[in-house]
C-alpha cells in the first residue's frame, strides 16, 4: 500500500509540474493571448511585429476617410486632418500586448482563460484635436443657427409680422456624429437640428390683445457710420417682439447681452470716461435711450437710468439712458395690468421703438426738461515751449455742460392726474486746454550791409 500510494503522490506531483510549467510559460508568453481581438479582427498569437503590422493595415484602411453631413440643401463635410484625427497606434498596441499580463497569477489566468472562451475585444485609441472639433462645429452651427422671432407690429405701417420659427444645432450630438464617422465611415447624415418656436404667434397676439401701439418714439443715426449702424440695428432686433408680463423688470442687459464681437457686435466709436474711444458695441446707447423715451410715454416705471456724461446729438438733455454691460443697466417695470410687447426697428436712418399692448383708457403724457442751468467749462492753461513767450494757441476749445430736471406729466381728459420728477441730470463740461508759448525767441542786432566786393580778372 505504500508504495502504491507514493506512486500516486509521484504522479500527480509530475502531472502538477507540467500544468504549472504549462501555466507559467502560457502566463508569460510574449504573443497575445487567445481570443483577443482588435476591432473584430483576431490577433492571437500575434507578435508584436505582427501586431504593429495589422494596425497599420486597418489605419490606412479606415482613418482619413472624410465624413459628409446635410441639414436642408446645404451639404457640410470633413476629414480627418481637418481636426487631426488619428489612430494612437502605439497606445492601442500597448493594451492589445497588454491584456491578461496585470494582476495577481490568478486574475490573469481566469482573464485569459475567459477571452479564450467568449473573446476580448480592443478598440482603436483615437486622438483628436478638441480646438480644431470645436471650431469647426461651431462654424457650422453659425450659418444653420437662427433666433425665432415673435410676431409683431411695424410701427411705420401698423401691419401685424408673422412670427419666425428658429432653429439650433446640437453641437454636443454632431461631435459624437464627426468622431463616429470618421472612425467608422457611414452614408451621409443629416445633422440634429432642433427648431425652436416663438414665445408669441399671429394668432397668440390677436388673443392676448397685443394690437395697440401704446406708445413710440423715433431717432435718427448717420448711415455712414457702417458699424455704428450694425451695432443700432442688432441691438434694436434683440428687443423686437419681446413680451413684459404685468409688474415684470425689464432689462436691457439682459435682453440685448454681451456687446462682444462673436455676438455680432462691431467696433464703434462711444463714451468712457467722458471720452469719445472706439469700443465695441458704439451706438448701442442710442437703442437703449430710443426706448427710454417710449418707456417714458408708455407710463412705464422707471427702475434704473443712468445720464451720459455729454450731451448726445439724438434726443434732448435729461432723455438719454446710458448702458454698458455688467456696470450700467437700464430697466423699467411693466406697470401696466396687461402684458406689453417691445417693437423695435429701423429704416434707412430711422430707428424707431415703440411699446404695444391693449387698447385702455386714453392717457397722454407729457415730457418736460426745466430748471436748465449752463455749467461754463474751465480753462486749463498749459505751458508750451515751443510757442514763442506771449503768444497763446487754444489746443481744445471746451464745451458748457448742463443740469437739468426732467418730470413726466400723466393727463387724463385733459387734467394732470400724476406728475413726477424723473430725474436731475448733470452733463459736465469740457475743459477749454490754451497752450501758453514759453520760448525765448533771441533779438539779433542790426547789423549794416558791407559793400559787395567784385573781383576783376
Amino acid at each position: 500500500m505504500n508504495k502504491k500510494r507514493w506512486l500516486i503522490i509521484a504522479v500527480i506531483a509530475i502531472v502538477a509540474a507540467a500544468v504549472g510549467a504549462l501555466c507559467v510559460r502560457y502566463l508569460y508568453q510574449q504573443e497575445v493571448y487567445a481570443g483577443v481581438s482588435f476591432e473584430g479582427i483576431p490577433v492571437g498569437g500575434k507578435s508584436g511585429g505582427e501586431l504593429v503590422a495589422l494596425i497599420s493595415e486597418w489605419q490606412q484602411e479606415h482613418i482619413g476617410q472624410n465624413a459628409e453631413f446635410y441639414y436642408g440643401d446645404q451639404l457640410y463635410s470633413v476629414e480627418a486632418a481637418d481636426i487631426d484625427f488619428a489612430l494612437d497606434s502605439e497606445a492601442t498596441a500597448d493594451e492589445i500586448r497588454g491584456f491578461g499580463r496585470s494582476g495577481s497569477w490568478v486574475e490573469r489566468s481566469w482573464n485569459i482563460g475567459l477571452a479564450a472562451v467568449k473573446g476580448y475585444n480592443v478598440k482603436g485609441r483615437m486622438i483628436y484635436n478638441e480646438a480644431k472639433l470645436e471650431a469647426l462645429v461651431d462654424r457650422w452651427r453659425r450659418s444653420i443657427d437662427r433666433e425665432p422671432k415673435n410676431a409683431t407690429i411695424s410701427i411705420l405701417t401698423g401691419e401685424v409680422i408673422a412670427e419666425e420659427i428658429g432653429q439650433r444645432l446640437e453641437v454636443d450630438i454632431v461631435k459624437k456624429q464627426v468622431l463616429a464617422a470618421l472612425e467608422y465611415p457611414v452614408e451621409r447624415q443629416p445633422l440634429p437640428v432642433m427648431l425652436l418656436y416663438p414665445e408669441v404667434s399671429r394668432a397668440g397676439m390677436q388673443a392676448d390683445g397685443l394690437d395697440t401701439i401704446l406708445a413710440s418714439f423715433v431717432t435718427y443715426f448717420t448711415a455712414g457710420d457702417v458699424e455704428r449702424s450694425a451695432n443700432v440695428r442688432l441691438a434694436a432686433s434683440k428687443l423686437n417682439g419681446y413680451i413684459l408680463n404685468p409688474g415684470q423688470v425689464f432689462s436691457f442687459n439682459d435682453v440685448v447681452g454681451p456687446r462682444e464681437k462673436k455676438f455680432g457686435f462691431k467696433d464703434a466709436m462711444e463714451i468712457i470716461n467722458g471720452e469719445y474711444v472706439p469700443g465695441v458695441g458704439g451706438g448701442v446707447c442710442q437703442v437703449s435711450s430710443t426706448l427710454y423715451n417710449a418707456a417714458l410715454l408708455g407710463n412705464m416705471t422707471i427702475v434704473e437710468r443712468t445720464n451720459h456724461s455729454k450731451p448726445l446729438g439724438y434726443v434732448a438733455l435729461g432723455r438719454d439712458a446710458t448702458v454698458y454691460y455688467g456696470v450700467l443697466d437700464f430697466k423699467f417695470k411693466n406697470s401696466r395690468e396687461f402684458p406689453v410687447m417691445l417693437v423695435a426697428e429701423t429704416k434707412g436712418t430711422m430707428l424707431a421703438v415703440g411699446i404695444v399692448g391693449r387698447k385702455s383708457m386714453q392717457q397722454k403724457v407729457e415730457i418736460v426738461t426745466a430748471n436748465r442751468r449752463v455749467i461754463q467749462p474751465e480753462v486749463k492753461k498749459i505751458p508750451d515751449p515751443t510757442l514763442p513767450k506771449g503768444k497763446t494757441k487754444i489746443e481744445k476749445p471746451g464745451a458748457p455742460g448742463f443740469e437739468v430736471t426732467t418730470i413726466r406729466s400723466v393727463l387724463s381728459g385733459g387734467a394732470e392726474i400724476k406728475r413726477e420728477i424723473l430725474a436731475i441730470d448733470t452733463y459736465s463740461p469740457e475743459d477749454q486746454i490754451v497752450k501758453i508759448g514759453t520760448a525765448i525767441v533771441p533779438v539779433h542786432p542790426n547789423v549794416p550791409d558791407l559793400p559787395k566786393q567784385v573781383e576783376e580778372n
